[in-house]
């Protein structure tokens, strides 16, 4: 719903602009309009971005010490590494986030629980979403006999 609004907006302001142009921008103003884009255009994007649609998370996983990985729909992986906190990562952590809207965006606080007891242990401040792609585990060593 965001989207659309913000798109009714650009229209009204494109509108005002077409029928008066003179008006539109004061003279030395520093004013950009930029369209928002969509969530399937901004996924072909590929660089970082600052949020993601939360309705397009399937699952999430903590590489330790280092950051959030969220699998998206699509099969793509994106991972956020905190601003802060994120020393205190561990992966038998669980993830508790809220949020007021249907997106997930950098600077959104995410609590950390323990997974045994359930009590919370502290937070992180999100970070930009980056592509992420795994890096396979070494083979293991064959035996010698």
């Amino acid at each position: 719903m965001p989207y659309v609004l913000t798109q009714l907006s650009a229209m009204a302001l494109l509108s005002a602009t077409i029928s008066a142009p003179d008006a539109a921008v004061p003279a030395g103003s520093n004013l950009l309009f930029v369209p928002p884009v969509s969530d399937e255009a901004a996924q072909q994007i590929g660089a970082a971005t600052n949020c993601i649609a939360l309705h397009r998370v399937r699952s999430t996983r903590i590489i330790a010490g280092e950051g959030i990985v969220y699998e998206l729909s699509g099969q793509k992986a994106l991972i956020n590494r905190p601003r802060h906190g994120g020393s205190r990562l561990a992966r038998h952590q669980i993830l508790i986030t809220r949020t007021s809207g249907s997106m997930l965006c950098a600077g959104d606080i995410v609590h950390l629980a323990d997974s045994l007891p359930g009590m919370t242990t502290g937070f992180v401040a999100l970070g930009r979403f980056e592509a992420y792609t795994p890096v396979p585990a070494p083979a293991p060593a064959s035996a010698h006999r």
